[in-house]
């Protein structure tokens, strides 16, 4: 049974103008109007009303793309992203494995190690790590995800040797002609096939433990891709996450992302009879998910033209063209929304070319997307608009890639990136996210990087490519408007209007009225999800 709420004395933001009180009953919104006119047809009620005293609510934020439970599960792991040398990276290794005593064959792993940011000048190889754990396997996953440093011990354990070949991946060979310890792409996930899996009962403990936190930040939605974290087992995620919703163990809803790169995976999904939009109110089936390349950050991103830092390297395209266009047609054809990463030019071309070739064989608008979409040209975002494919973009990319962005592509062509104004002035539909645990999952730190195009100390001076700079409502709009629009749900969510699903964040600073620099620092003060309070600071009144 849900409660009558009533939220009083704040700064309602609308479609039409900013109200004071709103209503929340049957796990909508009721009623907007006066603080006064809320008062007093909620007064007489068993209804809880909560005095914002000024503070701005606005709809609850969508990340439209991320990874929750890698990102709970990382809240656990070895945290490298403050490593700024191997010798860093080295001394943390040491002092977690000292913390930390594995069983015998037990794994130590760790993520967030950026070479880019690191003084060496190399990526780290499996030597930095051998002699901190001669028995024990070591994998520490750089902070994109796409290439990861193991140790011998770990090598030997997944039977990695250099004739070790991997369909989509690569096996990096030092100067003795061995394995140096650097994987990228598939070869990761083959080494982590190696690594005891999480049950579900330690997804449940991870999900009950870092569902609040996520909460805390504002958010109602995550599109999240974890399928890989199921071994591949949609039905397991999706009784799993099911299941959480039915115990009440769910504070924001799922819409899952299926990662399912075989075609086999993809057929024996839609025999199941599940397209996109299928579910429950709390979770929803979404897109497929595919990985059409890489990371720029470590070379895989796929580009129609060498790396400006590596002459004769374009990075690595992880589907053949005419793979790529079967497994798009199979799922357009069948009404199934598709979602695919796509970092470099090279994949993005290709992968507009698979949707053209699906939407002249079955024509139809379905509303597919570009995960990242970092890199185009004027051609390749007007072929996205004439195809109606969107793009899923990660504004915090900006503050952590500008610098790596230019060594990769060379300052030229680097502008050619992250072009999220000229995205939307030539009509193509943003939603905004994440990418967590590659960043961080607070949409207030994206609104800040999309409005400033800067670090939280302000750097550069002026913003990185200052023309593409958003206005604070293009930005906020990206974490609830165009996430409700991405996944169908526009006419439930995306902004506040009686009849909407009440999933509001309340702000304690409104961003139109805070200073572009400080909009990483306006803290979340409540946020509700289908009428639920799914999150509460101790600073908020009844």
């Amino acid at each position: 049974m849900h409660k009558k709420i009533a939220l009083v004395n704040g700064r309602i933001h609308t479609p039409l103008g900013v109200r004071e009180a709103l209503s929340i009953e049957g796990g909508r919104i009721a009623e907007l109007g006066t603080s006064s006119d809320i008062s007093s047809r909620t007064g007489g009620t068993n209804a809880e009303i909560f005095d914002l005293k000024g503070r701005s609510v606005f709809p609850g934020f969508g990340d439209s793309h991320m990874h929750f439970m890698a990102w709970a599960e990382s809240q656990e792991l070895l945290d490298l992203r403050a490593c700024r040398s191997i010798e860093e990276l080295r001394a943390s290794l040491r002092a977690h494995i000292d913390a930390h005593p594995a069983s015998e064959g037990g794994w130590h792993r760790g993520r967030g190690w950026n070479d880019a940011n690191m003084i060496d000048g190399r990526t780290p190889n499996r030597r930095d790590l051998d002699d901190l754990s001669p028995r024990n396997p070591v994998i520490l996953t750089r902070i994109c995800g796409h290439v990861a440093v193991l140790n011998t011990v770990a090598l030997q354990l997944a039977g990695i040797t250099a004739d070790t070949h991997i369909e989509g991946g690569v096996v990096g060979i030092g100067d003795d002609g061995e394995p140096d310890g650097v994987l990228r792409e598939a070869a990761i996930r083959y080494a982590y096939s190696c690594i005891p899996r999480l049950q579900d009962d330690d997804m449940r403990r991870i999900l009950e433990k870092y569902g609040p936190l996520a909460a805390s930040f504002g958010l109602t939605q995550l599109n999240t891709d974890d399928i890989g974290m199921f071994g591949f087992d949609f039905r397991r995620a999706i009784d799993f996450y099911i299941g959480a919703e039915r115990d009440g163990k769910l504070p924001f809803r799922v819409r899952q992302q299926f990662m399912l790169p075989k075609r086999e995976l993809l057929l024996d999904f839609l025999s199941e009879g599940w397209r996109t939009g299928d579910g429950t109110p709390f979770y929803q089936i979404g897109p497929l998910k595919l990985l059409s390349d890489g990371s720029l950050g470590g070379r895989t991103a796929f580009l129609l033209n060498d790396y400006a830092d590596a002459p004769g390297d374009r990075g690595v395209a992880m589907f053949e063209q005419g793979d790529l266009n079967e497994m798009i047609s199979i799922a357009h054809s069948s009404g199934m929304q598709v979602a695919v990463h796509a970092i470099g030019d090279g994949a993005l071309e290709m992968c507009l070319d698979a949707f053209e070739a699906a939407q002249a064989a079955s024509p139809g608008i379905i509303r597919h997307q570009i995960v990242h979409a970092q890199i185009a040209d004027d051609r390749q975002l007007d072929r996205m608009k004439n195809l109606h494919v969107g793009a899923a973009i990660q504004p915090c990319f900006v503050p952590s890639d500008r610098e790596m962005a230019v060594e990769r592509l060379g300052p030229a062509w680097a502008v050619r990136s992250y072009r999220w104004k000229t995205m939307l002035r030539k009509g193509i539909a943003l939603s905004a996210g994440s990418d967590a645990p590659i960043e961080s999952l607070r949409p207030l730190y994206g609104i800040h990087a999309a409005v400033t195009r800067q670090d939280q100390a302000g750097a550069p001076d002026g913003g990185w490519v200052p023309e593409e700079k958003l206005s604070v409502a293009e930005a906020i709009s990206l974490y609830t408007w165009g996430g409700a629009w991405h996944g169908g749900n526009e006419k439930r969510r995306g902004e506040i209007a009686p009849g909407r699903d009440a999933d509001l964040a309340v702000l304690d600073q409104d961003p139109f009225l805070t200073p572009a620099a400080d909009l990483w620092q306006v803290d979340v003060a409540m946020t509700f999800c289908g009428g639920r309070i799914t999150y509460r600071s101790e600073n908020v009144d009844r």
